[in-house]
């Protein structure tokens, strides 16, 4: 993985976070904002509880880049969902170099004038694990080098790209 983190810069980009946002609360609570303050406490608790869903898969490479990825590529505005209760572990390295290479293939096309949107979808049902990548932006023209046991899918309109990485579930 390129652009790594040490583990003291991931919780020094945290602390910083978490401090902005207390400040932003802070900030809507002395203007009388009360229920802008609110709306933000209840985005970050429902950030955690998605946080915590990727964890119980049991992926820590994935679960890493996915939980480092706004400090890796501060060029995207980043959400994460994590619907998923079960992934295939043995596949953890596979998922995190496709999306690796993903991100930074786009990453080297990208328009600095333009603020780019991603949300990333986790999901599973009984015999598929997801990963999606949910970009604006046409790419269209980007090709995704072949990895063994995982599947990408790339569906492209004018303004927008869904990069799909899936796999069988084990078992």
């Amino acid at each position: 993985m390129e652009d790594t983190l040490t583990m003291a810069q991931s919780l020094r980009h945290a602390r910083h976070d978490f401090l902005n946002e207390l400040q932003l609360i802070k900030m809507n609570l002395d203007l009388g904002r009360i229920e802008r303050a609110q709306a933000i406490i209840r985005s970050h608790a429902e950030a955690a509880v998605h946080a915590s869903r990727l964890a119980a898969l049991k992926l820590p490479k994935t679960e890493e880049w996915l939980l480092v990825f706004k400090w890796r590529f501060p060029e995207f505005q980043v959400q994460l969902d994590c619907a998923a209760v079960k992934a295939p572990q043995k596949l953890d390295s596979e998922f995190t170099e496709v999306l690796e290479t993903v991100v930074q293939a786009i990453r080297k096309q990208m328009d600095p004038a333009v603020e780019y949107q991603c949300r990333i979808r986790v999901a599973a049902d009984n015999s598929v694990f997801t990963v999606a990548l949910d970009l604006n932006g046409n790419w269209a023209d980007f090709d995704i080098p072949p990895v063994p046991e995982v599947q990408v899918r790339k569906e492209c309109s004018e303004d927008r790209t869904i990069f799909t990485v899936h796999a069988q579930m084990e078992g």
